[in-house]
């Protein structure tokens, strides 16, 4: 009776330390008192199965999993709410009181870099410039005039002087006139769409009253908030997807820059990233941006 209870134990011990302290763990649930159970060498083999399918369940986890000297770090998936919007934006605004002669796009509509966005009648101010240059042009004449007779010395020093300061105002005044002009007509800065139009023909605009707002037809931005902790393995390039609410589709786009400063009570901070367009994607579209969160050392 003694003798076949030593040849089962000692077989149990060799079966253990087989499969090592993972398999002991599993090992340990079927394991039976003394004359409870009869072990055997097949018994043995076939319960040692389970074991590595339980390892790898383990390894899927989001913790740190020794095995056999080995140590796995799978990432964890983290996501963050975002909203798209567009690399280049702008409101179109009036710099000076005039009338509205045209404003040819309408919202919803495409427009190139250089065309026309809006115009203003600049009548009066035309012909201002027409007088100041006239102005300018008869100073001049004096100027020269009192420089010939200054040579002889015909006329007092202080004459010529004051002749050219004439001129210089005269000239000065024609340049300013001429840089408002300028902004008679305003053309687009980039090429994009209109956004929306705020203002119409025939109206008369005021200095720094917005136009319109435009967008730029480049590449597309997501503004996400994110946890400040993320920081540990959060940087430029950090590869992500965006799942967009508004059409159930997904991109895939990468941190373009970090946020200069932490929201130090909701412990927060703004990340940009670029993101390939695919399918419909419009500025002011919401979605998810998701993560795999960095390696990093965590004890279990």
């Amino acid at each position: 009776m003694i003798l076949p209870l030593l040849a089962q134990l000692s077989a149990r011990a060799k079966v253990m330390a087989g499969v090592g302290a993972t398999g002991l763990v599993a090992l340990g649930s079927t394991m039976a008192m003394p004359g409870q159970v009869t072990w055997s060498d097949a018994k043995a083999a076939h319960t040692a199965v389970p074991v590595l399918a339980l390892d790898m369940a383990a390894l899927t986890r989001d913790a740190n999993v020794t095995v056999a000297g080995a140590t796995f770090t799978p990432g964890a998936q983290v996501s963050a709410h975002g909203v798209v919007r567009s690399g280049e934006e702008a409101v179109i605004a009036s710099r000076m009181t005039a009338l509205i002669t045209a404003l040819p796009f309408d919202t919803g509509q495409s427009f190139a870099k250089g065309q026309l966005l809006a115009s203003f009648d600049c009548s009066q101010m035309r012909a201002q410039l027409t007088a100041a240059e006239a102005a300018a042009s008869a100073y001049r004449k004096t100027y020269d005039t009192n420089v010939e007779l200054d040579q002889y010395k015909a006329i007092g020093t202080n004459e010529v002087a004051v002749s050219k300061a004439n001129l210089g105002k005269a000239s000065a005044e024609a340049q300013a006139i001429q840089a408002g002009i300028g902004q008679c007509t305003i053309v687009a800065p980039f090429s994009g769409t209109v956004v929306e139009r705020v203002a119409h023909p025939h109206d008369v605009a005021a200095g720094g009253q917005p136009l319109m707002k435009i967008q730029g037809a480049g590449d597309l931005e997501v503004e996400l908030i994110v946890p400040s902790t993320w920081l540990t393995w959060l940087k430029p390039g950090t590869p992500f997807s965006f799942a967009i609410d508004e059409t159930g589709g997904s991109v895939q786009g990468s941190v373009a820059r970090l946020g200069a400063a932490v929201d130090p009570v909701s412990k927060t901070m703004r990340i940009t990233g670029k993101i390939t367009v695919v399918g419909t994607v419009l500025p002011g579209m919401s979605g998810t941006a998701r993560f795999t969160e960095g390696e990093h050392d965590r004890s279990i």
